[in-house]
């Protein structure tokens, strides 16, 4: 398949490249991020402690619930890559159109409907999680594939990498800060009216967030498929994905690293409230935990030109692979420890958060080299469904625990061993994730910067014919 990039429009019809589309593209992502970290941190507590289900049926759910999204991913991914652009461009009208249907599923999913019948309980979980995830794919899949038609300059797109970044930042600040505020009563215990607030207000945000997405960006660059081009099966395609080794271990790095980044954040309240005795605490440790994000700002770009992109990533996993060793072998009760050493730990998590999409980019470069199409869709489609992944894990990890060490869901006050072994999942799950995340990414990812070279020559060769 033969296939070009070039210009819209003429520049002079076509506003350039700027500000504007930096922050319209962060935007976008503020409002995934405000929404699936929502999600991530704080749906296990809500059906265990304000819905009723149990820790095991949770886990469950949230396993049976990514079989799913393994054929609805990689679908999406192909509608995004075939759908011919309108008027409004190829990926901007899902951020239109498709962010009202995700904001009632959010609400859906924290609803607890008065006098719901046991038995209905867990279909309606199903339901509205499941529909939840499907929605989430519809606008996140067109939003990731966003950034290559924005531009094509290289560093203008590790400036969107930049900015989506800090839209993450920005989301965890609002999620530490204002959810436990909302969600905790005066006595620690959660409160369902607390998580219809927060699911409304959610819901409106992420909508505003994704219509100036829609209205500050612009689609300047198109791909140009000729007619008489050859049509590939989906099977061709996934086969050619399962070739691509980068692509593959970007995906188990992920799954290690982004496990051991989001045990935490579903863990947490739990440990705050049964373990350490102040769930109060609980809002200062998430905005500590964000502080990395700022730390590392002025220095990646440098290190990246002097070490390159995988290097970088991979080596700032020993500071995490350091703190949560400390964490697992010298346990303390006292929490200001356990928020100082994530506070260390989350340095090295920034840096592997400013990169990965970058990576992402260079990874669907790699992908048009072997196959000679340009799938970002599909590849955006692959990587988003490792993400999901991760969150089901977590949540899976989480519930089948809980249940495991004894959890009482809606009980007051836990067993001393069952606080013990929220503890101990915390942090060894963690150390172990970002242990196999940085073997991953460092014996399996291929992209070194002499690679990336190669096929970025051999690719402005293809598209020069």
């Amino acid at each position: 398949m033969d296939i070009a990039n070039k210009e819209v429009l003429e520049s002079s019809k076509v506003k350039p490249f700027g500000m504007q589309d930096k922050v319209g593209y962060m935007l976008g992502d503020f409002g995934n991020s405000l929404l699936f970290n929502f999600i991530g941190s704080y749906l296990l507590v809500f059906y265990t402690d304000a819905f009723g289900i149990s820790a095991a049926a949770v886990g469950t759910l949230m396993a049976v619930s990514r079989v799913w999204d393994a054929i609805n991913d990689p679908m999406m991914g192909v509608i995004v890559d075939k759908r011919k652009r309108t008027k409004d461009g190829k990926f901007r009208p899902y951020l239109k159109y498709m962010g009202i249907p995700l904001g009632i599923f959010t609400i859906l999913t924290f609803l607890v409907i008065p006098n719901m019948p046991e038995n209905m309980k867990l279909p309606y979980a199903y339901i509205t999680y499941i529909g939840f995830g499907m929605a989430y794919t519809s606008i996140n899949i067109p939003y990731g594939s966003l950034a290559s038609v924005l531009t094509n300059d290289p560093v203008e797109r590790t400036s969107l990498s930049t900015f989506r970044n800090l839209a993450v930042a920005f989301s965890q600040i609002i999620l530490m800060v204002l959810t436990p505020k909302l969600v905790f009563d005066a006595s620690g215990a959660v409160s369902v009216k607390g998580f219809v607030i927060v699911s409304v207000l959610y819901a409106i945000i992420a909508n505003i967030a994704y219509r100036c997405c829609y209205s500050m960006t612009t689609e300047r660059v198109i791909v140009e498929v000729k007619e008489d081009a050859p049509k590939v099966s989906l099977g061709e395609t996934l086969k050619t994905l399962c070739k691509n080794r980068a692509l593959i271990g970007l995906i188990l790095s992920s799954l290690g690293t982004l496990t051991a980044m989001f045990i935490p954040n579903a863990l947490n309240a739990y440990l705050f409230k049964d373990y350490f005795g102040t769930p109060g605490l609980l809002s200062i440790a998430g905005l500590v935990g964000m502080i990395g994000t700022f730390i590392v700002l002025p220095f990646t770009t440098k290190l990246v030109a002097k070490f390159g992109k995988k290097n970088v990533a991979t080596y700032s996993s020993i500071i995490c692979i350091i703190s949560y060793t400390i964490l697992v072998f010298f346990p303390s009760k006292n929490p200001w420890i356990y928020i100082g050493l994530n506070l260390i730990s989350g340095i090295g998590v920034a840096f592997y958060n400013m990169l990965i999409w970058a990576l992402v980019g260079d990874v669907m470069d790699y992908q048009e080299y072997l196959s000679g199409q340009r799938e970002d869709g599909t590849v955006y489609a692959a990587y988003s469904l490792s993400r999901k992944l991760v969150q089901a894990i977590v949540g899976s990890i989480g519930g089948f625990a809980l249940a495991a060490i004894g959890y009482q869901s809606g009980a007051a006050t836990q067993a001393p061993e069952v606080a013990e072994n929220i503890r101990t999942i915390i942090t060894v799950v963690p150390l172990i994730g970002f242990v196999f995340g940085a073997v991953c990414l460092k014996f399996v990812y291929n992209l070194s910067n002499k690679t990336l070279n190669e096929v970025n020559e051999e690719l402005e060769r293809r598209r020069a014919q």
